[in-house]
């Protein structure tokens, strides 16, 4: 339809605020999808970084579980001494070979906190070192 008016007519219709009006909506819903590619986009990279941190979190989360299932067996294999009903004497050369058993799972564990530490997960190496402090707990007679 504006085809067909005159050169006059198009200039003042250009003009015209209605026209300019329409500019502005259309400029501005320009500028709104761009801003939303934009975020989109950031939106993408943020999934995949956290899609990454939860990968290596599964991965610390196995490492505890593991951990924390031989610091069980330990803590069983300790209490079983005292709940068979045999005097502490006869257990003095099992208590020596589970004594240097368990120093071979604390010095394991120990060097899990050193990895942890190297890595960077402090969360982790806290939790291997509360393991530590809960096996040799165990060790301490109660007054």
């Amino acid at each position: 339809m504006s085809k067909n008016w005159s050169k006059e007519d198009r200039y003042h219709f250009e003009r015209s605020e209605v026209m300019q009006g329409l500019e502005t909506i259309v400029l501005d819903t320009i500028k709104r999808v761009d801003i939303l590619q934009e975020k989109i986009a950031r939106s993408k990279e943020e999934l995949e970084k956290e899609a990454q941190s939860s990968s290596k979190y599964s991965e610390e989360v196995a490492g505890l579980k593991a951990v924390t299932q031989a610091a069980k067996e330990t803590a069983e294999a300790l209490g079983d001494l005292s709940d068979d009903g045999t005097t502490a004497e006869a257990y003095t050369d099992d208590e020596t070979a589970e004594d240097g058993l368990q120093d071979e799972v604390v010095d394991d564990l120990r060097d899990l906190v050193a990895a942890a530490l190297l890595d960077g997960n402090i969360k982790l190496a806290y939790r291997i070192e509360r393991t530590i402090d809960e096996i040799l707990e165990q060790d301490a007679p109660c007054l």
